[in-house]
């Protein structure tokens, strides 16, 4: 499981902004769109679900599934590259069948795989953006704000 620590900044209904270390992983990140850098840009603030009814000033402890991003990270990396290697190894075979140039064919049917591959992996993210999974969440207190 993947935990980061940071201070509330922001209380809204069912929903804190975080402000937290800003990680090098972040510029690759699909939803970096979702925070905001603050303070130089080693700060960020982050928007997360409310679990654990944090206040302003809080200390607390923020969640995202392993299992999530783990799948997050194979549908990024790896599907469009397999779609390219079917599209490659297919190419050749299929551009016979079509009555194309050969290499033509190998070109055109990797790109249409990479192509596809770019596609599901985009489906795959949206879905997951629906179900919320990719959303953080305050799962605990680490320590409370004095007052």
């Amino acid at each position: 499981m993947s935990q980061e620590t940071g201070i509330v900044e922001t209380v809204e209904d069912g929903w804190v902004w975080v402000k937290t270390q800003r990680k090098s992983a972040c510029a690759h990140c699909g939803h970096k769109d979702h925070c905001h850098t603050i303070e130089g840009g080693d700060r960020m603030l982050v928007k997360a679900r409310n679990l654990a009814d944090a206040r302003k000033g809080d200390e607390v402890e923020l969640f995202l599934n392993t299992k999530t991003q783990l799948k997050c990270v194979f549908m990024v990396y790896m599907v469009p590259v397999i779609g390219l290697l079917i599209g490659a190894f297919s190419g050749n075979s299929l551009s016979t069948l079509v009555g194309l140039n050969p290499n033509l064919g190998i070109f055109l049917f990797s790109a249409i795989g990479l192509g596809a591959g770019f596609m599901i992996t985009r489906l795959f993210s949206n879905r997951m953006e629906t179900k919320n999974a990719l959303t953080l969440r305050v799962t605990r207190i680490v320590k409370r704000a004095p007052g």
